[in-house]
């Protein structure tokens, strides 16, 4: 585990021991979207030579009064825990949003359908590059950006999903896509899955899900959520990546395997 993945495992533990509801996401991202356009306040607040508690009392003269005390309790979570940069302090608190925005989810039991509605709208964007490219476009400005992922979702998303979406616009993790798969993959963390994805050259039916959902989870050893993609160059077959294990049987891997041994020969 590294240094950043123990500080967000601690502040984790922290925040989740903070009695929150699905209303605290909304407010941490409006303070997010408050620092972004704040350089000045973001290194404040990330200040390493000020105390933390000099730290959170200055959160607390800047938003106290303007958020719910469950919020601010977050907030002062955040800005106590060290970080290298208020770049870095903004992206943990946008990040705990998101955490409680998919836990709000969990508990409601519908993390599967959110983390799966995610990952196929990540999937649509990288498939589409006009769409692609007006998400990853500096000039286009990211309320229009958002305008737009919103007339591509409106009414067929969970609310989780489209707030999520919304979030991802910013591209904190270089695109849109892989920003909304990171939260699908926070989201099966949440839940206690691995996350398995899965290319076929056809759909597959609910029968041969089921099968596959139960074969992978034997071999895992553990709950998996499966992400389908639907892609005819894999020729026939399935290709499965766990993690960093992946699983190839498809008839064009094959075709490949077989033509890297001829070079050989």
């Amino acid at each position: 585990m590294t240094a950043r993945d123990a500080a967000y495992a601690a502040l984790d533990t922290t925040v989740d021991g903070i009695a929150t509801d699905a209303t605290i996401a909304d407010e941490l991202f409006a303070v997010v979207d408050v620092l972004d356009g704040q350089p000045t306040l973001r290194r404040s607040l990330s200040d390493p030579s000020a105390s933390d508690a000099n730290r959170a009392q200055l959160a607390e003269r800047l938003f106290g009064g303007k958020i719910s005390p469950a919020a601010l309790a977050v907030l002062s979570a955040v800005v106590q825990t060290p970080w290298r940069s208020g770049n870095r302090l903004v992206t943990g608190l946008e990040r705990q949003g998101i955490r409680l925005a998919l836990k709000s989810a969990q508990r409601d039991g519908r993390i599967d359908e959110v983390n799966e509605e995610l990952y196929q709208l990540a999937s649509t964007v990288d498939h589409d590059r006009a769409l692609a490219g007006a998400l990853r476009d500096g000039k286009y400005p990211v309320d229009g950006k958002r305008a737009l992922v919103a007339r591509l979702i409106s009414g067929k998303v969970h609310p989780v999903t489209a707030s999520l979406a919304s979030r991802a616009v910013k591209a904190r993790r270089r695109t849109f896509a892989l920003t909304a798969k990171s939260y699908a993959e926070m989201g099966a963390e949440i839940a206690g899955e691995k996350i398995a994805l899965v290319t076929v050259a056809r759909p597959l039916d609910e029968a041969r899900l089921t099968r596959l959902k139960s074969a992978l989870e034997k071999q895992v050893g553990g709950p998996v959520s499966l992400q389908i993609e639907v892609d005819p160059a894999v020729l026939g077959g399935m290709s499965v990546v766990i993690g960093d294990d992946v699983i190839e049987s498809t008839v064009a891997a094959r075709l490949e395997d077989a033509r890297r041994q001829l070079t050989h020969l």
